[in-house]
């Protein structure tokens, strides 16, 4: 495998900065390892780790070529997928494990028209139960994201002005990347498979049923639009909204729009409903 030394290069030299970003709000979680990357489509990439021994043996031998890196950096579509979600055969899943103790982790991926973006957690090889942890607690994840982009930013600008650039491209084919992934067909069969009339959410311990029109008029309501608007789209009466949004305060007794919109979005009701409607956000 092709050798790429990166002795002295920014990405490890700046590991401590970046252990100090993250030491506070990652190690009484019991995560230990954070990696940040930007593949651009020409395989170039800017990095930054707490980790710059594992980075340098990774490069070093040529791992970034392995097919689950491959397809990983490339191929793996928006969105987060824990490391036992993929195929962890592959050497850098095992020299990782078996000589960094880098293992049980969390990949959350960005797409740009330029570029695949990174954000990889992991723990120890016997701290299997971190994942319910991952997924209990994506929307800390998801802050902590822009929390590092915040503090980091002037880091993030030095890795883009010292990149690595790979000693020769990576080998793309589109394997068997994860069963768990489907395509929009496949989902929009699903959805119109699982059209819902009655909302059933729990809220404040309480079991709560919203018509579908109270649950509509209520995402519509908490993504800008106006009562007039709302009753356009949906081909009602202004008053019949009113009525719908007062129904929906009087069930989930909200005070603010954050409050119902924090409803919306915790029981999963908001997903289902824009999946149905065509509803910009505002």
């Amino acid at each position: 495998m092709s050798k790429l030394i990166l002795t002295n290069h920014f990405s490890l030299a700046s590991a401590v900065e970046v252990n100090n970003i993250c030491r506070e709000p990652l190690s009484d979680s019991g995560i230990s390892y954070f990696n940040y990357i930007k593949i651009y489509n020409d395989g170039s990439r800017e990095l930054l780790t707490n980790n710059p021994d594992w980075i340098d043996f990774f490069y070093q031998n040529g791992l970034y070529k392995t097919a689950a890196v491959v397809n990983i950096e490339h191929l793996l579509p928006k969105g987060y997928f824990l490391w036992s979600e993929l195929e962890n055969g592959d050497p850098a899943y095992t020299y990782g494990r078996d000589f960094y103790n880098i293992d049980n982790g969390i990949s959350f991926v960005e797409k740009t028209k330029e570029a695949t973006i990174l954000y990889i957690f992991a723990s120890t090889r016997s701290n299997y139960a971190i994942n319910n942890f991952y997924l209990r607690n994506i929307d800390l994840f998801r802050r902590f994201i822009l929390y590092f982009n915040d503090k980091a930013d002037k880091l993030i600008k030095k890795a883009r002005n010292n990149k690595i650039i790979l000693p020769e491209k990576q080998i793309i084919k589109n394997l068997n990347l994860d069963h768990n992934i489907i395509g929009d067909d496949e989902k929009n069969a699903f959805i119109k498979s699982t059209i819902i009339k009655k909302f059933t959410i729990v809220n404040n311990g309480e079991r709560i049923q919203l018509s579908r029109r109270e649950a509509e008029s209520a995402a519509y309501m908490v993504n800008g639009y106006t009562s007039k608007e709302i009753a356009k789209i949906l081909g009602l009466s202004f008053r019949t909204i009113e009525k719908f949004n007062l129904k929906v305060k009087a069930k989930l007794a909200y005070k603010t729009k954050q409050e119902l919109e924090n409803v919306l979005t915790d029981t999963g009701l908001i997903e289902a409903i824009m999946a149905d409607n065509t509803i910009i956000r505002r």
